[in-house]
Order: C-alpha cells, then sequence, then structure tokens
C-alpha cells in the first residue's frame, strides 16, 4: 500500500525534481517505509511505500528487464503468484517476490489489457520508454485512488489531490458542480473534484497520454443479472465458497493482518470467514460511542468469542469531532460522512499492532443492507394507501417535535423520510431518501446569484445515470447498482482509504473481489431483501459460521451519535470554526435559511443534524484546507 505521483511534460521540457519530490513527500503517511523516483527527460514519476509484500524486494519505481517499462503501484495483487507463474512460462524473468513485478511483465505480455488479467486493488502509472506512452489505471471497484490535472502541456497525477495542488501553475479554482454535488450526496462523485480543473480517474477506468493525446476509456462496469433460478441452498453454499476463496486469497502479507469487527453482518462474515480460512491467531479491532444506543462493542465481543480471536475494543466521544481539520486535510475534499471520525481513530488503534486489516465494505451494496432499500420495499406496501393519507400523514410528522430528544428526533425524521419517499415513483422514492438537501431545499439554501450558476445541473444524476443505463431491472436492483457504482467509491472506501492511509494501514475488502462481486449481482433481488429483511441470503448462507442472533440483527450501522454530540455542542462547534462567517464569506449560501436551520435544531423542532454538519464540515474545510498546498495536517 503506497502512495504514488508523477509529471509528464507534453512538450518535451524536463520534470523539475524538487517539485516532484514535494509532491511525493505530500504523501508520506501513505508510505513511510521507503521512497523512490525515475526521471526520463520529460517524465518523473515519485513513490512512497508500505512494505506489506517482499519486504526487501519491493522498492519502487520498478522496472522490467531493460528499463523500457517503468512502474509506481499503489494497492495489492491478490492472483500475483497465479500470474508470475504464468508470466514466467511466457518467458519472463523476474527479480523480486512482489506483486508489482507481475504488471510490469504482464504490460509487456499483453499491454493495456493487463487490468483484465489482475485481482485486486490498485492504482498505478506505467511509462513505457519506447512509445513515449503514460498508461494510468484504477481497479475495478474504485478501492484506490487516482487523480489528475491536465493543464495546457502538464499531466500531473497522483494518490491524492494535495500533491496536485504543489505543481506550479495548478488552477485551485472551485467547481461549482462540485460544491452542488456536496449538498446533495454529502460526498463529490467522480470524475469531479470540489476542484475545478483536478478529476478522479473512475472506477474500472484507464488513461492514456500518448503523442499528445490524453485518452480516458472504461475497461470494467458492475452490472446486474443475468438471474439464475437456483434453490436457496444452492446460492448459500456458492456463496460461502466464494466468500471464503476472496479472504483466502486476501490474507497474502509478509507483516502481521487484523481485522475491522464490528459486530455487523459484513466484518463477522469477513471475521469467520477467515477462521474458516485456516488464519493464524486473529486480532480484531473494535470502537464503540459514548452513547448506549449507538455503541455496538457488545455484538464485537460476541462474534470474537464465537470465532475465537483477539479482541482489542475502545470508546469515543464528541471531543473526538476536534479532529475534524486534520481528517478533512487528509480527504482533500469536504465529506460530511460523519462515520470519517471513528474510522480514523480504529485505524489508528489498529496500526498500534498489525500494518494491514480486512473489513466489511460492499456488503450492503452487494446483499441489500442498507434500510433505503427496506423503506423502497415498504413503499409497495404504503401505495396501496390513498395518496392524501400518505400526504396526511407526512405533513403530521413534519409538525411533531422531538422535544430536544436527539433520539426520537432522529425517529421522526426517519418517519419523515419513509412516508415522504412513498410519495414518489419507483427509483425516486431511494433518491429522496438518500438526498441530504432535497431540490427545495437546495433553492432555499443556496445563494441567488449561486443558484443562477448552478440552474442547469441535475440533482442527483451521477445516481440517476445508473437508472438509466439499467431500466429493465428492480428499482432496488437499480439502486442497489447505483450504490455500488456512485456511493461506494465515491464515500465508502475514499473514507476508509483516506483514514487508514492516514495511520499508514492497508485496508482490504474481500467482499468487492470483482468475481465475488459479479456472482453477488447475479443472486435475484427478492432473496437479497425477502419480507422486509435485508441480506436474506448472506444470512442464510452464515448460519452455520455465526451465532442466531448476531445474524438477526437489524442493520445499525457504524454511525456516531452525531445528533447527541450536535445538540449538546453545536454552538461551540460553529463558533470555534467560524461557521456563520465562513459560510458568509464563500458567497454561496443564503444565510437566514441556515439560521433557521439551525434555530430549529437546537430549539428541538427538527433534527437537522446532517444538515448542519455537512455545512459545518464545509466551513471547515473552506477556512482551513481550500487551495492550501501544505505537505502536512
Amino acid at each position: 500500500m503506497c502512495g504514488i505521483a508523477g509529471l509528464l511534460h507534453l512538450d518535451g521540457r524536463p520534470v523539475d525534481p524538487d517539485m516532484l519530490e514535494r509532491m511525493t513527500e505530500a504523501l508520506h503517511h501513505r508510505g513511510p517505509d521507503d521512497h523512490g523516483y525515475f526521471f526520463d527527460r520529460n517524465i518523473g514519476l515519485g513513490f512512497r511505500r508500505l512494505s506489506i509484500i517482499d519486504l526487501g524486494g519491493g522498492h519502487q519505481p520498478m522496472a522490467n528487464e531493460d528499463g523500457t517499462v517503468q512502474i509506481v503501484f499503489n494497492g495489492e495483487i491478490y492472483n500475483f503468484r497465479e500470474l508470475r507463474e504464468r508470466l514466467k512460462r511466457s518467458g519472463h524473468v523476474f527479480r523480486t517476490a512482489s506483486d508489482t513485478e507481475v504488471i510490469v511483465h504482464g504490460y509487456e505480455e499483453w499491454g493495456t489489457e493487463v487490468v483484465h488479467h489482475l485481482n485486486g486493488m490498485f492504482a498505478f502509472a506505467i511509462w513505457d520508454c519506447v512509445r513515449q506512452r503514460l498508461f494510468l489505471a484504477r481497479d475495478r471497484l474504485g478501492v484506490k485512488p487516482l487523480v489528475y490535472h491536465h493543464c495546457g502541456t502538464t499531466l500531473a497525477f497522483a494518490s491524492e489531490i494535495k500533491s496536485l495542488l504543489l505543481v506550479a501553475g495548478c488552477d485551485t479554482t472551485i467547481s461549482d458542480r462540485g460544491v452542488f454535488d456536496y449538498f446533495s450526496y454529502l460526498y463529490i462523485p467522480g470524475p469531479a473534484t470540489i476542484y475545478r480543473d483536478i478529476r478522479k480517474l473512475q472506477p474500472g477506468e484507464m488513461c492514456i497520454v500518448e503523442n499528445g493525446v490524453l485518452q480516458t476509456s472504461v475497461y470494467w462496469r458492475p452490472s446486474a443479472g443475468p438471474y439464475v433460478n437456483r434453490r436457496i441452498e444452492d446460492w448459500c453454499e456458492e456463496l460461502r465458497e466464494r466468500l471464503l476463496g476472496a479472504v483466502r486469497l486476501q490474507l497474502e502479507a509478509d507483516v502481521p493482518l487484523g481485522v475491522f469487527l464490528s459486530g455487523g453482518i459484513d466484518s463477522s462474515a469477513v471475521t469467520a470467514a477467515m477462521a474458516h480460512a485456516g488464519a493464524e491467531e486473529i486480532r480484531s479491532f473494535t470502537c464503540g460511542f459514548d452513547v448506549r444506543a449507538y455503541d455496538e462493542t457488545a455484538y464485537a465481543e460476541q462474534v470474537s468469542r464465537h470465532v475465537g480471536t483477539t479482541h482489542h475494543a475502545f470508546k469515543i466521544d464528541g471531543a473526538s469531532t476536534d479532529l475534524l481539520p486534520r481528517l478533512l486535510w487528509y480527504l482533500d475534499e469536504p465529506m460530511a460522512d460523519a462515520t470519517i471520525i471513528p474510522t480514523y481513530l480504529l485505524s489508528e488503534q489498529t496500526r498500534r499492532y498489525v500494518k494491514v486489516a480486512l473489513s466489511g465494505e460492499g456488503g450492503d451494496e452487494l446483499f441489500a443492507g442498507y434500510t433505503h432499500y427496506q423503506g423502497m420495499a415498504l413503499n409497495r406496501h404504503l401505495n396501496s394507501l390513498p395518496r392524501r393519507i400518505r400526504q396526511g400523514l407526512v405533513s403530521g410528522t413534519r409538525q411533531l417535535p422531538h422535544f430536544g430528544s436527539p433520539r426520537l428526533g432522529y425517529l421522526l425524521h426517519r418517519l419523515e423520510r419513509v412516508m415522504g419517499s412513498s410519495l414518489a415513483p419507483p427509483f425516486e422514492d431511494y433518491m429522496n431518501k438518500v438526498a441530504i438537501f432535497s431540490p427545495e431545499q437546495k433553492c432555499q439554501l443556496f445563494s441567488a446569484d449561486f443558484q443562477q450558476r448552478i440552474s442547469a445541473f441535475p440533482h442527483l444524476e451521477a445516481l440517476r445515470a445508473v437508472a438509466r443505463d439499467n431500466s429493465a431491472i428492480d428499482p432496488i436492483a437499480q439502486a442497489s447498482l447505483a450504490d455500488l457504482s456512485v456511493y461506494l467509491p465515491g464515500d465508502m472506501l475514499t473514507k476508509v482509504d483516506r483514514m487508514s492511509m492516514a495511520c499508514s494501514l492497508e485496508v482490504r475488502v474481500p467482499l468487492l473481489d470483482h468475481t465475488l462481486v459479479a456472482f453477488a449481482q447475479s443472486i435475484p433481488v427478492d432473496l437479497k431483501i425477502k419480507n422486509m429483511h435485508t441480506k436474506y441470503v448472506l444470512r442464510k448462507a452464515l448460519a452455520p459460521w455465526l451465532p442466531p442472533d448476531i445474524l438477526r440483527r437489524s442493520k445499525r450501522g457504524f454511525n456516531p451519535p452525531l445528533e447527541y454530540w450536535l445538540q449538546k455542542n453545536l454552538m461551540e462547534y460553529a463558533q470555534e470554526y467560524q461557521m456563520t462567517q465562513t459560510l458568509a464569506e464563500s458567497g454561496y449560501f443564503n444565510l437566514s435559511f441556515v439560521r433557521e436551520l439551525t434555530d430549529a435544531h437546537i430549539r428541538g423542532r427538527r433534527n437537522y443534524s446532517r444538515q448542519i454538519w455537512a455545512l459545518l464540515v464545509f466551513a471547515v474545510w473552506w477556512r482551513t484546507i481550500r487551495g492550501r498546498a501544505r505537505t502536512k495536517p
């Protein structure tokens, strides 16, 4: 697991070594163990290494036998042993035992088609000295990041945006679309970023720069189906086998491994699979919260006892929100997913014991685990009620106060969203559930000037595009595919990558083995959500491995008690981070509406914790992170 950076001058100018070294040094947290550089006329490649496989021989940049192919690579190739033997039979000579070298020789053997042979998480850059070609690629699901800035005659790329901000001439103009999307999703879906001229290479994409021309293309996209009619027992048996195979592949390392264990279905599945795959001493890690209703440590401990792990647990409280400016530096962009805080602290604690941890990301998207899928299934029943009754219920829930009780406010907010979404057509109900601010609210939130600039931007277009491209499948399957294609890489995987790498910890996600993903996408929707139960087929498949009460648990998630923390400390946060003043300076907002939200939340009339957190995060990012080319937080 590493950090990569590079510069290519299309006009033939030599690369400034000092600039590339500064770009690479900004990624020190991603790879504190080693560094390296390659320069050849107008190209420069930089690398920071976190040593996981072939500790002594995996130095990068790495080359082929005659030095005509150079690579910097971030990630892990899990099938590298199989590929190594295959390439050796074709005459390739290996000098190391690292997984990096199979990409180098794979490129020699298959060219850019090498991406189809790789099972892993990866972002890499290959410089082909003979063709004078730069080849960039990102893994299928977007586990590892890669961003680039193409301005005039210079292309700069890196694992994180902060490296690009150090490049002379990098335009740091804020993207109107990025701001608009952030207040729709809580994050900014690719290929856009918060900066107008910096782009994300998308999951399953590659980019070739040759003869002065930059071209991106898609080599893989997740899809749903084709569905097969099989007995539930057969689905379960194959699911266990595939999960076991993916976990066994990802146990490969020359350093100690652990697992994030929350006590939920997904992390418990990965932990149990590690034991069944023959992993020796398994260290499991979890964190809980100071509000009992949100604390899951007891469930994690139960799974740990059942599987037989050496377990580590700790608690966090509202004071941890003081980490926000530092965490936003690692993220580069505003992201209002409050779980960045526990994810960072969990990674920090885990890194004290191990260098690699497995995690359960992807299970909710693959097996319909989110509550909004339940809501979509519920809407099919609610639609039998006359529309006027549903409208009355929505209006009624909006009028109910929560009397200063964060928990009651959360439940009323959920009820309002469920009833409100029942008024929308299929798939649109999903869109209503996941939006942080509705189109109507954004009209109130933004200033008149900014509204004019964004008037042509469609609401939640990235999600809607997935539905359009898959119009023939069930709306719940559309929503699941949209989450897999947009939310997972844009939020979940970004959060896990940045927060774990901030602690120099590698996190692997075996549920996102692309062959397991393809299998899961072939399972019919009615086996994933059945009689309002989410992850039905996954729960049945795990019955031989996990305790029944763990399998019966409803989804809780890794969410901190944000409404409690904000209810208690909102004014302190707002004053400390100069929220109102900063929002006013940005010019994007209608401050009277912001004050209305804040006042209603403080007085207990409505629960606006998510919206206020989004505004607070944006204000902190704007004041402390925006456009600043710093190499350390």
